[in-house]
Parts: structure tokens; sequence; C-alpha cells
């Protein structure tokens, strides 16, 4: 379980980071949280859960989010103030992708929860070394240098930002239950609005928000009842 874990999460993060460079930062974020929303259909097609008609709604309606955040070029046009910025159908399936992989990462870390939380993000750091290092070598087959100190500080930065963050997603997945915990991540995406504004300057299309409040508010509601049922039983 421990190896699923390190690969779903290296697949997450590569897809998520990914995504995030070709797109802007608060369009990527929300489509990799649909993850829930798939985490619902997944959970009702192969290990056949109970559909709930209020959550089988909320799914549905997800969907009508990631069209807004995703905007197709059909339904909303190709000349607008955020067509620059808007990332391509490669971004965007690489974004969805990200979201399935958190789905089995989410899974994972439950089934782990007996297991030290420094083990579990160990093992994942040292698989991502040793997958991003084949994927260098056999895939990409060359290696980049950065010669700045911007770029240093931005890695170094995020190196231990994603070290923290991990550690601390990891160890609330153990002490709370999963639909709960699920719930309290989706103050990521407000932040990552908040910072894509002030920090990056990014203009964020209107549809964007919209297509992410559905989007979070369809997710809430799954994870809501879906610990009401589990309260229930």
């Amino acid at each position: 379980m421990l190896l699923y874990r390190c690969i779903a999460g290296f697949a997450c993060m590569g897809f998520a980071f990914f995504a995030m460079s070709q797109m802007a930062l608060a369009d990527a974020s929300s489509l990799v949280f649909v993850s829930p929303v798939l985490t619902f259909f997944m959970g009702a097609l192969f290990l056949h859960e109970k559909i709930d008609p209020i959550s089988l709604i909320s799914a549905i309606t997800a969907f009508g989010g990631l069209i807004c955040v995703v905007r197709p070029g059909f339904l909303f046009g190709y000349d607008h103030p955020t067509a620059a910025s808007d990332g391509s159908w490669v971004a965007v399936c690489s974004a969805l992708l990200g979201a399935f992989s958190q789905v089995f990462v989410f899974l994972t870390m439950r089934q782990l929860k007996g297991l030290n939380v420094f083990v579990i993000v160990h093992y994942f750091a040292l698989a991502s070394v040793i997958l991003t290092m084949l994927w260098l070598a056999l895939i990409q087959q060359s290696f980049y240098m950065p010669d700045t100190f911007l770029l240093w500080r931005a890695i170094i930065g995020t190196g231990i930002a994603t070290f923290g963050g991990q550690m601390f997603l990891t160890r609330g997945f153990q002490l709370e239950k999963a639909g709960i915990a699920a719930v309290m991540r989706y103050l990521d995406v407000v932040f990552v609005f908040i910072w894509d504004s002030l920090i990056l300057g990014e203009h964020i299309n209107h549809w964007s928000i919209v297509g992410a409040v559905v989007i979070l508010t369809c997710a809430v509601i799954i994870a809501v009842r879906k610990i009401q049922m589990t309260m229930k039983d």
C-alpha cells in the first residue's frame, strides 16, 4: 500500500505541476480539486457504494463548474481577456489526471493510518527522486541546472513547502476521517485564488471563479453527505 501511495503521489504532483506551468494557477488547482467528485463516481462504479441522490446531483453539477474553468472555445469563444493564459487541452488533461491520481492518494493514506507520518513522507520523497531520475534519463534525456538565485530560491522554497504540506496532509488524514479532512483541503483553492491574484498578478477569468465555487460547493456537499451516511451506519 505504501508503494501505491508513493506512485500515486508522484503521478499526482507531476501532472499537477505540469498543468500549473501551462495554465493559470487558479484554473489548474480548480481542475485538480475535482478529485472528490471522481471519488464519488469511482466508488459507485468499482466499490458498489450506495448512490445518494443529493450527492449524485452535486456530482453532475460539478461538471458544469468544470466546464466553466476549462472554457471550451466552442462555448465561450476564443477571443476574451484571459485567452492567453488559458491552458491547452494537454494541460487540462494533465490536471484531470492529477485529480485521478489524488483519489488514490487519499485512499491509500487512509489505509496507512497506523504508519508513522515521517516514514510515509520519507518513502514518498525517496520514490519521487528515483522516479524523477528515471524520467530524466529515459524520457526527457536532459537536465537543467538553475543558474540564478531566484530559481534556486524558488526550488528550495518549493521543496520546503512541499515537505511540510505532505507531512501535515498525511498526518491529518491519519487522525481525521477522510471526508472531513478532504473538506478542509478545499481551503487550498481559496488561498490559490488569493495568491494567484495578489502575488503572481494573474488576471483570473470570472468564469473560473464561478466554476471554482460550483466545484467546491458540490465537493463539500458530497463529503458532508458521506460523513452523515457514515455516522448513521
